[in-house]
Parts: structure tokens; C-alpha cells; sequence
């Protein structure tokens, strides 16, 4: 199977590979449907941006989620009740200014203060390290894909992230029960989302400049929130309040800075103007998530496109270790990649990983299914390590 856009050209005619699901959780298409134009623009005025397909240039290949549903239901259905009493306890204010809204908070009156959520934290963290469990030696030979509609920027999006920190923070060594804290921080790391309209969260394209301003606030009021219905995990808050931050103190709210490594000192650690460990491993999840992730307008990149974008912001915006040690769990091309073979005998054609390169074999074996003009030919797998000039580059077609 292979990911396509909804927009590239081989997505019709061919069979889907997996069930399409709506954000209610329905099926809007089932695996096996044939993707007619009809369909795909049923599936596009439903916000769907992309589709699992199974053709022949795919045939065979298995792409994997950093998260397996049968893990994450349980996880979900906790996360949506607890965002839903929030929602429901905090509806008063929520149309109020950022400051009005942590002022209320912090408050006598806080509109949280009746809210009955502690033994629901309890089953959340409990659940969060089952799945960080799971998810702490996830396979890496596809990349890491995630499995949310392009809609569900709230609950779906922090399982995924929840997954990705599990992954990163056993990379880098991690205790279980610290692997178990940092996914229940990532878990509710966008607590303050609750409170910026869906209209805005998820149409970031056409964010005004008030419209931006309130969805930067949802650091500070997520802060507000979890200080005020988590007071028994002092962790929760500044995650919260730091997933926004940069390396280089260029993030917001408060412009803290980061010292690109993992392991610090004393000191640096109790710095008040210094990123947390736990916040910048969330920082990278949140940000690879939300580029593989199909969302409202784009189809999502792959892997290797991720990989790119994460090098290129380490150091800057993210810890540049952190970066490292993650991308270090899985392949420069993974499987499924589409790329572009350059030299050698079917140089300009275009073709998809099935066997990822090591180190010790730099070169990927690629599913060979078009010419250089794009035509489509019967597949034909092809050992790139069999020719001495020629190598694969990602295709700027990108079919993912």
C-alpha cells in the first residue's frame, strides 16, 4: 500500500487500502472501494486529504502507524471525557480575552473549581504508559505514520504525540515511569486548545492576526487550566506552557531558551528561563506529528520529507539532540517513500523503497513503476546496491 494526496493522478482507479474515517468515527469509504472520481470528490468535501491505496507499484508493502488502534481506544476515550468536562465547565468564559480567561481560572470562582477530575487523570496516566509501553519500540522501517483524521487537531493529534514522545524518550534512555510522565504531559500538552474556536484551529492558512494571537494563547491558558485541575502532577502545567517555546528563545509565550542537549546540569535544570527535558521531547513530537499528519488543505508529508524539515529546524527551534537521537530510529528513505532514481540504467524513473538503507547497505531497494516522463510500466524491484552510479532521491512529485 502507499499514501497518495487526494490530488495525485494515481489515486483513481485503484483500491483502498484502509476504511476512511470521519471524525464521529463512521466509515466515509471502506478498504476495497474503488476510488472513482465521484468518490474522491465525496471524500475531499468531507476534509479528507489523502487515502491508503493498494496498486500494483504498492503491492505487497505494509506501512505501519506509531500508534495501533486497539493501544490508543482506550486512551482516547478518556482523553475526549476529560476534554469534554473542561469544555462543558469552562463554556462561561471561553469567549473572553486570554487574560480574563487565566484570570478567571485563578480565581476564587474559578469556573474549574467543582470540576470532579482527579481519579480521570489517575486512569489517564495509568493508560498513557500501557501505550507508551507499546509505543516506546515502534518500528521505524516506515517512518512514523500516524492515524487521525486532518480535522482532529485535539484528542487525535496528542495520542499521536503521546506516541512520538514514548518513542523518542525511550531513544534517550528514559526510566519507565519518566517514559509514562512524559506521555501523559504529552497527552494533555494542548489542554488550552479547548478554548480557541474550531474555526480557527483549523484553518491556520487564513489566520488573521487576532486569530493567530488566540491560538498562541492556548500555551498560557493551558497552563492556567491544568495549574488549576492537576495539581497533583506539577509537570502537566509547563508542558503546557512550553511546547511553543525555541531553542534559540524565539517561541512563545515567554521566549525561554533551550541548550540543544540532553542531558544538563543541576543548575540549567532548575533555570526558570530554560526549557524542561520533557517539553522539548514533546516539542519534537508535536512538530513531526503535525507534518505527517493530513490536515485541512494539505495531505501531509512523509517521513523522509519530515526527517528534512526536523534537520533543518535543530538547533533553532528544536533541541538539536533530542532531533538526533529520534531520527536515528528510523531510515533517511524509509519504506514507502517515493523517490526519483538518478544514474545508472533507469535513471529519471520513478519508483518506491521496499527495503530501506543501513548503514552497512547505503543503498534502498525501490519498486520501480514509471519512466522518467512519468509513464506508468509494469513494477519492477531493483537493488539499487547493484549499480555502482546510481542513487534514489526523494521524488518532488511527493505522492505522500
Amino acid at each position: 500500500m502507499r499514501r497518495l494526496a487526494l490530488t495525485h493522478r494515481a489515486v483513481l482507479n485503484v483500491p483502498l487500502a484502509r476504511d476512511v474515517v470521519g471524525r464521529s468515527g463512521d466509515a466515509l469509504a471502506r478498504s476495497g472501494h474503488l476510488m472513482t472520481e465521484r468518490v474522491v470528490r465525496a471524500l475531499q468535501q468531507r476534509g479528507i486529504t489523502s487515502v491508503y491505496v493498494e496498486d500494483l507499484a504498492s503491492a505487497g508493502i505494509v506501512l505501519t502507524g506509531i500508534a495501533p488502534q486497539a493501544v490508543t481506544a482506550p486512551v482516547q476515550a478518556l482523553l475526549a471525557e476529560f476534554f469534554a468536562r473542561v469544555q462543558r465547565a469552562v463554556e462561561p468564559v471561553a469567549n473572553q480575552p486570554a487574560p480574563a480567561i487565566v484570570e478567571a481560572l485563578r480565581g476564587p470562582t474559578s469556573p474549574v473549581a467543582s470540576l470532579r477530575v482527579n481519579s480521570l487523570l489517575s486512569e489517564i496516566r495509568n493508560a498513557a504508559g500501557v501505550m507508551a509501553k507499546v509505543c516506546a519500540e515502534a518500528d521505524g522501517r516506515t517512518g512514523y505514520l500516524t492515524d487521525r483524521t486532518p480535522d482532529d487537531d485535539l484528542v487525535g493529534h496528542s495520542l499521536q504525540v503521546a506516541a512520538l514522545a514514548a518513542r523518542i524518550a525511550t531513544a534517550l534512555g528514559f526510566t519507565e515511569e519518566a517514559l509514562t510522565g512524559v506521555a501523559f504531559g504529552a497527552l494533555l500538552h494542548d489542554a488550552g486548545l479547548v478554548f480557541v474556536p474550531v474555526d480557527i484551529r483549523t484553518s491556520p492558512d487564513r489566520w488573521t492576526v487576532p486569530q493567530r494571537l488566540r491560538h498562541q494563547d492556548h500555551t498560557v491558558l493551558g497552563e492556567a487550566l491544568l495549574t488549576a485541575v492537576a495539581r497533583s502532577y506539577p509537570s502537566l502545567p509547563a508542558i503546557a506552557a512550553e511546547h511553543h517555546e525555541a531553542q534559540d528563545g524565539s517561541g512563545f509565550p515567554l521566549g525561554k531558551r533551550g541548550g540543544n542537549r540532553v542531558l544538563r546540569s543541576a543548575e540549567r535544570e532548575r533555570a526558570l528561563n530554560y526549557l524542561s527535558l520533557p517539553s522539548e521531547i514533546i516539542a519534537v513530537a508535536d512538530r513531526y506529528e503535525r507534518l505527517v499528519s493530513p490536515g485541512p488543505g494539505h495531505p501531509g508529508l512523509s517521513p523522509a520529507e519530515a526527517r528534512y524539515t526536523l534537520s533543518s529546524e535543530a538547533g533553532t527551534k528544536l533541541n538539536a539532540e533530542v532531533v538526533a537521537r529520534f531520527l536515528d530510529t528510523f531510515p533517511a528513505l524509509p519504506v514507502g517513500t517515493e523517490v526519483r532514481i538518478t544514474g545508472g540504467e533507469y535513471d529519471g524513473s520513478r519508483g518506491i523503497v521496499t527495503r530501506p538503507p543501513t548503514a552497512a547497505r547505503p543503498k534502498p531497494q525501490v519498486r520501480v513503476y514509471a519512466d522518467r516522463t512519468g509513464e506508468p510500466h509494469t513494477p519492477v524491484d531493483v537493488d539499487l546496491a547493484r549499480f555502482r552510479d546510481a542513487s534514489a532521491l526523494l521524488d518532488e512529485g511527493r505522492a505522500a
